[in-house]
């Protein structure tokens, strides 16, 4: 029975980060807001054609080259107007309960029909109902139809991931970008040193540890998210040598329950077996609680922030 007890715990804590799920799975949002024929479906990058494997130093132009190892790397690469974002180290999660969550490597190969496993994501999203995704892909290649389209641009070549069925583009690289092709071309803009990436969330991220995470988001409040408890909030995920977990949420302009709920809570935390670690500065509230995965979940159903 407590082994049942402990399973059934997790997985309300994992219905956590559900949430997550959603603003990663921005690409099926941008893929049914980019399709060209009435199908009710939700497309795929599939289209009946025969798929080829490309080795990226087969194809000519630029290629993508920037840092990718947390959110801040993937804000970096985001053009202005990002309402919300999600970081993943898929190896990292794979052992771990997060894994059922937010798939592995292989999964991920297989969504995209990419030819090759993925093994770090980045969502972004935006107001409009569109977005992008970044992928590490460390073998190097992708599947294409064959006869790809391709359209050039700032010295890089646009993949047409389905040629011309959806609104579906690649540009291969460290990482590979994947979105509509006016995201995409953004970007590339952006690389080029021809525009700006969002600077959003700046201030929130100055007082994370980007790094080693799992797991990384960040969002603001808007018309569809009113009820979200501070103006900003970034959160992440680390698993620690010993096994246990660490997480960190940091609130920018929080509401006044938010810090009334994190002292309350923090009083008699050690009788749950739970560590908090509480900063306050200006307008920004830091918190970090650490334990093992079962009562990291219990608390942040306590706190429910």
């Amino acid at each position: 029975m407590k082994r049942k007890d402990s399973a059934t715990k997790n997985q309300k804590y994992l219905a956590i980060f559900l949430a997550a799920t959603m603003l990663l799975s921005v690409f099926v949002v941008l893929i049914q807001g980019s399709t060209n024929n009435n199908n009710d479906d939700v497309p795929t990058p599939e289209t009946g054609e025969e798929l080829i494997t490309v080795p990226f130093s087969q194809i000519p132009g630029k290629h993508i080259q920037h840092e990718f190892n947390s959110i801040i790397d993937g804000l970096e690469m985001s053009p202005e107007g990002v309402t919300n974002a999600v970081y993943v180290d898929l190896q990292k999660t794979e052992g771990t309960p997060l894994e059922a969550i937010f798939g592995n490597r292989q999964t991920m190969n297989v969504s995209f029909s990419y030819g090759a496993d993925v093994t770090k994501r980045y969502g972004a999203s935006y107001g409009n109902e569109t977005g992008f995704e970044l992928h590490q892909i460390p073998e190097q290649k992708i599947s294409v139809p064959a006869n790809t389209q391709v359209m050039p641009y700032e010295g890089y070549q646009i993949l047409d991931r389905t040629n011309g069925t959806y609104n579906i583009w690649n540009v291969v690289g460290s990482p590979t970008i994947i979105g509509p092709i006016q995201n995409v071309a953004n970007i590339l803009s952006i690389l080029e040193g021809n525009s700006t990436a969002t600077t959003e969330f700046d201030q929130l991220l100055s007082q994370a540890d980007p790094e080693g995470n799992v797991y990384q988001e960040v969002a603001k409040r808007t018309n569809n998210s009113i009820d979200m408890s501070a103006e900003q909030y970034y959160r992440d995920l680390k698993k620690l040598d010993d096994g246990s977990y660490m997480q960190t949420s940091i609130y920018l302009n929080p509401k006044p329950e938010v810090n009334e709920k994190i002292t309350a809570f923090q009083a008699n935390s050690s009788e749950r077996g739970v560590t908090y670690n509480v900063t306050t500065l200006d307008n920004i509230t830091k918190l970090v609680i650490s334990s093992d995965f079962e009562s990291l979940y219990n608390e942040s159903a306590l706190l429910s922030i």
